[in-house]
């Protein structure tokens, strides 16, 4: 009785099912290998002991964030949204904007939430795909075709693409926006920060552009659950319609403004993965049977030959990838989220022993 009940477009949905068993090396889901800095970790201590004042609403406008988050990025604080995670952002840009039978433009192979966030608001996802014989490279004219054709009321842009890796220039996503004009062009960064390129200067001159960010990749601070949104003002105010009222906790607040405090030590990490990237990649090339995909993410696309026994067999010695069984465009590819030197050279060694020794 109870499946009848539920909307015939979200039955066949299926629960996200993160892997959490136990491992030895987890490179699965994009986490920053890095801790919390120690000294942010300390404060938080420190904030916690001193009464945090739980026992009270968080403040529901998340003020102290936003002014740090735009004295970070130099921007006016009022056009920043903080989110629990960048995932509540699309949701509610999808609240606000989609209703039946409007149209979100997403790029495929992406991420699942662009379409399933259209789809619980009641309206109509549209892949243009990133075909695998280029690489996965965004086409600019290809958004545009399909913008003229299905006249969306949102179109995404991943920038870098999870889980591809590849990364739009700033100057063809600006014409996407520019061309665009009667839709509203969201440009999730998650994982800009491992290439340097943002498009967040550019929302104070295009009234329809929204940059999605997050404290989970770059800021290592996946467990608290923050990202946030920058936007001119009337999208801003548009898409504060529908947030929650305190949807972002006390602790999670301040362990964001903790971490930001933490600018070199966060450059550091960044460095550092960006560079074990470049290595990793390298390495990888010399496996037989594995194609490695230019990356500017924390993460490497690779397509490997038998893939599901490879993976299987990794699993079995506690190293997690993932795996995208679902999707024909990712069919026999794998995401290997940068590590450690240490995690990495452990899965190489048996990446070598599995490809060698079948």
């Amino acid at each position: 009785m109870i499946e009848e009940l539920i909307r015939p477009e979200i039955r066949s949905f299926i629960p996200y099912d993160a892997n959490q068993q136990p491992y030895k090396i987890k490179l699965d889901a994009n986490e920053s290998p890095f801790n919390m800095p120690l000294k942010a970790r300390q404060k938080l201590s420190e904030f916690i002991l001193n009464n945090p004042g739980l026992n009270l609403y968080p403040d529901t406008d998340s003020v102290k964030l936003r002014k740090a988050l735009s004295e970070h990025w130099k921007v006016d604080y009022r056009n920043i949204i903080v989110g629990t995670g960048s995932d509540q952002l699309i949701q509610i840009l999808a609240n606000v904007f989609v209703g039946p039978g409007d149209r979100v433009l997403y790029p495929a192979p992406s991420f699942g939430m662009y379409a399933d966030s259209c789809i619980i608001a009641g309206g109509t996802p549209v892949k243009y795909i990133l075909q695998p014989e280029n690489r996965f490279e965004y086409s600019k004219q290809t958004i545009l075709e399909a913008y003229d054709k299905e006249k969306p009321k949102l179109v995404y842009i991943c920038n870098p693409n999870n889980p591809t890796g590849n990364l739009m220039p700033r100057g063809d996503v600006l014409e996407v926006a520019g061309y665009c004009k009667n839709a509203v062009v969201i440009v999730d960064e998650a994982y800009a920060e491992f290439c340097d390129d943002t498009v967040i200067p550019d929302t104070a001159e295009y009234e329809n552009l929204i940059v999605l960010k997050t404290f989970s990749k770059a800021f290592g601070l996946a467990g608290i659950r923050c990202g946030y949104s920058i936007a001119g003002s009337g999208l801003t105010n548009a898409v504060n319609l529908a947030r929650a009222p305190y949807n972002i906790s006390s602790l999670s607040q301040h362990a964001a403004l903790l971490v930001l405090e933490e600018k070199a030590e966060i450059a550091q990490n960044i460095s550092y993965l960006v560079n074990e990237r470049e290595w990793l990649s390298k390495e990888l090339t010399k496996i037989q049977g594995i194609d490695v995909y230019n990356s500017y993410a924390n993460f490497i696309l690779v397509r490997v030959d038998n893939c599901r026994e490879v993976y299987k067999k990794l699993c079995e010695k506690g190293i997690f990838l993932r795996i995208f069984g679902a999707s024909p465009l990712l069919e026999n590819c794998l995401r290997v989220s940068v590590g450690t030197r240490q995690q990495n050279t452990v899965l190489l060694d048996e990446l070598n022993t599995i490809c060698y020794n079948k």
